[in-house]
């Protein structure tokens, strides 16, 4: 998905001179034909995430539209203050790129594990996170991100699978009793789950949440308010993310449907190893919420 997301952002940088590239000394085997062709566009950092988004907080005033690229933890947590109070505060259309969603760097650690950028960005109002679920998302709709006036978070995978899940900010239409909504980069898990239900003939509407902004919390309210049961699946910590901003807009909505959160439920400190072990170890059983969801679909 990075690979795409680089293509594309080239692509763009061809026809708009204000495009400016930024990395904390990351992304190399990637990034050379940008340097090559822009390199007055093009600027390496070093490992220093903070003063990365300062800088492209002045480059925005100036206007720029400069792209802050490095591992997700630490454009989303370790740069947290100068975006707050920098692109946020001013309303500037820094972009704030963060590579290695939830535990894609699984051989990495803590330090890598981007399980709790989401419920750090999500509360400032007019910032848009975006978390494409797969590699043609990022070619579709990259240009139209780039062209927001807002700042942005956009939260990539190293590689992702093909998505054929309809996407939420397009207003879906509903049309069976179970929902589920997975945050962009969890999809493979959401049609893990979807599968498990229709092997046991229940029928199941996917929708991604590729985009969390001002309008999401409504979005997701008017597509809820006819569903039983919703189940969100999210690679990030259960609380804070999208399950939470689903609880949020049911409850302030007087919906009725019941809410099941799949997501990471314990840090995994000292732990390593692929995703699929790390989704095992760390995350929801997702067995066991099928399971108590066809139960509860039975007894009514």
């Amino acid at each position: 998905m990075r690979a795409e997301f680089l293509a594309e952002l080239f692509k763009i940088a061809e026809i708009d001179e204000r495009l400016v590239f930024m990395t904390a000394d990351l992304g190399f085997g990637v990034v050379e034909k940008f340097a090559e062709r822009f390199p007055d566009r093009f600027v390496n950092v070093g490992v220093a995430e903070q003063a990365m988004v300062a800088s492209a907080t002045g480059l925005a005033e100036a206007g720029m539209i400069p792209y802050c690229y490095s591992i997700a933890t630490f454009t989303s947590l370790r740069a947290l203050e100068f975006t707050r109070n920098g692109p946020i505060a001013h309303g500037l259309p820094v972009k704030v790129v963060g590579v290695g969603a939830g535990m894609d760097y699984g051989f990495d650690g803590l330090t890598h594990f981007a399980i709790d950028d989401i419920s750090a960005l999500r509360p400032y109002p007019g910032f848009l996170i975006w978390a494409p679920a797969d590699a043609d998302e990022v070619t579709e709709d990259l240009e139209e991100i780039h062209n927001d006036p807002r700042p942005a978070y956009i939260r990539l995978l190293r590689r992702g699978i093909k998505s054929n899940n309809r996407r939420l900010h397009t207003n879906p239409k509903v049309n069976n009793r179970v929902v589920i909504l997975s945050l962009g980069d969890a999809h493979s898990l959401g049609s893990k789950i979807a599968n498990d239900f229709e092997r046991q003939s229940i029928a199941v509407d996917q929708i991604s949440v590729t985009r969390i902004d001002e309008a999401t919390l409504n979005q997701i309210a008017d597509l809820l308010k006819n569903v039983e049961f919703c189940i969100t699946v999210e690679n990030h910590l259960i609380t804070g993310g999208l399950g939470s901003l689903v609880c949020e807009a049911v409850a302030t909505n007087g919906i009725a449907a019941k809410i099941v959160r799949v997501g990471v439920e314990e840090l995994p400190i000292a732990e390593y190893g692929d995703a699929e072990y790390l989704e095992k170890r760390f995350m929801t059983d997702t067995g066991r919420v099928v399971e108590e969801t066809i139960r509860s679909i039975k007894s009514k």
